[in-house]
């Protein structure tokens, strides 16, 4: 009976000391970490090539030949027909007529147009009759002699050029040559835009015409 009890006593003992070891233990123990991510790589999986195979080709298409027709055989020639001596002349002859007559509706039609030109020769235009200044039954004054130019001695012929209207005005007054004197020269074109004039005419119609002439301022006659 002791034997066992110490036995026992032993067995307590010893278990004792296991737990508090291991009590002992799990204090002195570090704290446990949390789980760190594993590092990640990535890898590129190949892609295979699809399998692309050539078509069969196409089976050829046996070309049939046509079969040809055969020409036609050449026709024989008609034999040459000898022409008699008596249509041969009657042939000329209408030939010889039909060559004829042309030339003859030429002439026929040729001949009036002659005729015509002859008879007919073209009109002359009418002569033109230019106009005129000068006249009694016109009543145009002389121009006005300044007095300045005479007291200077000035004188001279001053050339005009004016274009005379159906009913015989003066329009577009211009000196044609000056007399060397712009008194002399104003006096005259002033004197001549109240002119009258006797129209020119082309077959007894009065047509407007351009005239020109010349005054003199000679101190002899002021």
């Amino acid at each position: 009976m002791e034997s066992s009890f110490s036995r026992y006593t032993m067995l307590a003992a010893i278990t004792a000391g296991h737990v508090g070891l291991l009590l002992s233990m799990s204090h002195a123990a570090p704290p446990a970490q949390p789980p760190q991510p594993l590092p990640m790589e990535m890898v590129t999986i190949p892609t295979p090539a699809p399998d692309v195979r050539p078509l069969p080709p196409a089976p050829a298409k046996t070309a049939t030949a046509k079969p040809r027709k055969a020409a036609p055989a050449p026709r024989p020639l008609p034999a040459p027909v000898k022409p008699s001596p008596k249509a041969i002349t009657t042939d000329t002859r209408a030939e010889a007529v039909t060559s004829k007559a042309p030339a003859v509706a030429e002439t026929a039609v040729a001949s009036p147009a002659t005729s015509h030109s002859e008879t007919s020769p073209p009109v002359p235009p009418a002569p033109v009759v230019p106009p005129t200044h000068a006249g009694g039954h016109l009543d145009n004054p002389r121009p006005v002699y300044p007095p300045l130019s005479i007291e200077l001695g000035e004188s001279g012929r001053v050339g005009l050029r004016v274009v005379v209207t159906t009913e015989g005005r003066a329009i577009d007054v211009s000196l044609s040559s000056s007399s060397g004197f712009p008194r002399l020269d104003r006096a005259a074109l002033q004197a001549v835009r109240n002119w009258r004039f006797r129209p020119a005419t082309r077959g007894n119609v009065p047509i407007q015409y351009p005239h020109s002439f010349f005054i003199e301022f000679d101190l002899s006659k002021a």
